[in-house]
């Protein structure tokens, strides 16, 4: 009798709540640190780093689990789910955090976009840099942040599963 294989669905779910919470952590404490509004590379880094992270060790768990069997269309399934998961409480904490904990975030990071745009182009105008933060005004509000939260989620999510899914692929007919 053959064995059928995991649930992908599970892997997501499981996968995409611990990369989620533990996104939520690490933005928490830059939070408790009043760091959660300067992103950076560093920043960014460490997300990346969970997500990878994240990603591969449920592809291997999944691989364990089929007999040390995962495609290609496996892992980038596995990796989507988990980014989609984790994306959507990336949301749900993005708004709590934006809206309840600290509603002048908003605030703070265009005084922080506009120091760094007075830093990096001395010559700037304040007409160029009043027109440049209406427009980081309209591509802020909830529905925009999260549809671009869920859209860059799934991208990285996609590349990082990618990446992983073909590094340890291992089909039946190989």
């Amino acid at each position: 009798m053959k064995n059928s294989p995991p649930k992908i669905s599970d892997y997501s779910l499981q996968y995409g709540t611990l990369q989620g919470l533990i996104a939520i952590a690490f933005s928490f404490m830059l939070f408790i640190l009043d760091q959660h509004y300067q992103g950076g590379t560093a920043v960014n880094l460490v997300n990346l780093a969970i997500a990878i992270s994240v990603i591969y060790l449920a592809q291997i768990a999944y691989k364990k689990k089929n007999e040390g069997y995962i495609s290609l269309s496996e892992s980038i399934k596995i990796g989507l789910g988990i980014s989609l998961v984790s994306g959507i409480l990336s949301i749900l904490f993005f708004l709590l955090l934006s809206n309840v904990l600290d509603p002048e975030m908003m605030d703070k990071t265009l005084l922080l976009v506009e120091d760094r745009m007075i830093e990096s182009n001395p010559k700037i105008t304040q007409q160029e840099i009043d027109n440049i933060i209406e427009m980081t005004k309209k591509f802020s509000g909830p529905g925009t942040s999260s549809m671009f939260i869920i859209i860059f989620s799934l991208f990285f999510g996609f590349i990082i599963s990618l990446i992983t899914g073909l590094v340890i692929k291992k089909t039946k007919s190989e």
